[in-house]
């Protein structure tokens, strides 16, 4: 089968989060649906996409669609999705009968590989990343810091790592069951998919532990974010269980960093959020400026 050259002008990939349902409350609530361009590169930040909004706007089926949009047309191919986000590729071509025949070959092909993929690297219940998906990316990030020399302050827009942990959801599982705790986990995961950008990472890390990795953003930007993100959590009424809060512990990865540090920075951080009284976030580096200010208190010099 031949294709002229040029026929297919842009191809993009989609992640698709499409309003799924939680499991145990009897009044089960939907979330909007998500839309971020697959793979993800942290290093740029696209602040408009029209294709998303395509996307966005339609109900996008199994299979292949052709649609028009502001006067072009486009070939879809979706690929539904029970471990992770759906997966939609958006053609822009001038579309024959050859070529959504040889899309739709390619198709099964990639179907078959995305669900390979998220059987590894997903997380059963809530589908975020998992721990080896983190492990991965965290590494890939460093690397590029370590090329992409920082200046060393908090003024740049670096990225930062952070670790959430639900709090006192030992008492949650205790007091309405696994089945209710599990429920507050994927309400929590789609507040997670909903408050952040499509080029910041966020995984479960286990339990009820998640961490998210922010990208591109200044030390001040970084705060605003995780505490907008702590007080959604703080005012959403989960069914059942009603209000929950979070505790947040965050660093920052600068040119040097590594990954069992960031993640140790990351972790004093979280438990001193939780020693403050919980649903707060700490930065690592404002620990550091305590501890040195008390221990620079605590020198005679006479």
């Amino acid at each position: 089968m031949g294709l002229i050259d040029g026929y297919v002008y842009k191809v993009a990939i989609y992640e698709v989060y499409a309003g799924r349902q939680v499991r145990a409350s009897e009044k089960t609530s939907v979330v909007e649906k998500v839309v971020r361009r697959f793979p993800v590169d942290f290093t740029t930040i696209e602040h408009h996409d029209e294709y998303a909004d395509l996307l966005n706007s339609m109900i996008v089926v199994g299979g292949h669609q052709v649609v028009e949009y502001k006067r072009e047309r486009f070939l879809l191919l979706h690929v539904p999705n029970s471990i992770g986000p759906d997966r939609t590729i958006l053609l822009k071509a001038e579309i024959t009968e050859q070529l959504i025949e040889l899309c739709g070959r390619l198709l099964a092909i990639y179907a078959n590989q995305v669900q390979l993929h998220d059987n590894k690297e997903r997380d059963l219940l809530t589908r975020l990343p998992n721990r080896q998906s983190f492990d991965l990316r965290l590494f890939q990030v460093c690397e590029y810091f370590h090329e992409y020399q920082l200046k060393g302050t908090m003024q740049d827009k670096g990225s930062w790592i952070a670790m959430l942990d639900i709090d006192h959801f030992k008492v949650v599982n205790d007091s309405f069951g696994h089945l209710y705790g599990d429920e507050v986990l994927l309400h929590f995961s789609q507040i997670m998919e909903k408050s952040f950008r499509y080029n910041d990472f966020l995984f479960r890390f286990g339990g009820e532990e998640f961490v998210v990795i922010l990208n591109l953003v200044d030390m001040a930007s970084a705060r605003d974010v995780f505490d907008r993100f702590r007080e959604t959590i703080a005012q959403f009424n989960f069914p059942t269980v009603g209000r929950v809060t979070v505790s947040i512990g965050v660093t920052h990865i600068d040119s040097h960093a590594l990954p069992a540090s960031l993640l140790d920075h990351a972790d004093k951080a979280l438990y001193h959020a939780k020693g403050q009284g919980r649903n707060q976030v700490v930065f690592y580096e404002d620990m550091d400026i305590e501890l040195s200010t008390k221990d620079d208190s605590d020198i005679e010099l006479f």
